[in-house]
């Protein structure tokens, strides 16, 4: 006799499989749309997106070549608008008017007994005239040496002058230290000259006058320079000329 409990599952009930109940209440993904073929909507967007790339890549060069052309373009504007020299606004321009010319005398030297005790030497340059009139306060005076034309300072230089004594204190002490007087056609000394403090009046008055024929410029020294190689020269600008004289001591 048989067991109905025991009897087989009827063909007609599918059997499970064990992994079935894992996957209750689970929906898998749809898998991923084909691409689109050529003139399917897929392909029309597709081509659509890459068309505007196409523009968008063709814009960003002519973009930069036009950002190239206009900085050739600004290059060349620079270059041939430019000043090569721009001057400072303390520029001055060099003189343009004819050359007044200095005409001075020979110098003749002596010895010069100093207030203070010493002896100091002076140089008497006579000034003879001057192509145009000019003013202490155009030129300036300068000892330079002939071979080379270096100039001679005079450090330090101590001008005692009184209007009657070109030496009215101590000797200048070294043989480049010197200092100037110009004297008037009456011999009354009017005026001193160093490098470091230009023309100083030696009684209270002006410092700027006019340089007249027969004046003598006075030049006092530590030792005689007299037939040494150096020469005195005067130089400046007056009304835009320039102004030159020398002459050899």
């Amino acid at each position: 006799m048989i067991d109905p409990s025991r009897t087989s599952p009827s063909k007609d009930r599918p059997v499970e499989s064990p992994l079935a109940g894992d996957r209750r209440g689970t929906v898998d993904p749809p898998p991923a749309a084909p691409p689109g073929r050529p003139g399917s909507n897929g392909g029309r967007a597709r081509s659509f997106r890459q068309e505007q790339a196409r523009r968008r890549g063709a814009r960003r060069e002519r973009i930069g070549e036009l950002v190239v052309v206009a900085v050739i373009v600004l290059g060349i504007y620079t270059v041939v608008s430019a000043r090569w020299y721009s001057p400072p606004s303390s520029y001055t321009p060099p003189p343009s008017g004819p050359t007044i010319v200095v005409h001075l005398g020979t110098p003749s030297e002596s010895t010069l007994p100093c207030a203070a005790g010493g002896t100091a030497y002076a140089e008497r340059i006579p000034w003879i005239n001057s192509t145009q009139p000019i003013t202490t306060g155009d030129v300036n005076l300068r000892v330079y040496e002939i071979a080379d034309g270096d100039y001679i300072g005079d450090p330090g230089a101590v001008a005692n002058v009184t209007s009657s004594n070109v030496c009215a204190g101590t000797p200048p002490t070294t043989a480049t230290v010197w200092y100037m007087v110009l004297a008037a056609p009456n011999g009354t000394n009017l005026l001193t000259y160093t490098v470091d403090n230009g023309w100083t009046s030696v009684t209270p008055g002006p410092s700027n006058v006019e340089l007249e024929n027969g004046s003598a410029l006075i030049l006092v020294t530590h030792v005689s320079l007299a037939g040494r190689g150096r020469g005195f020269s005067v130089y400046g600008i007056s009304n835009e000329s320039p102004i030159s004289g020398s002459v050899p001591l």
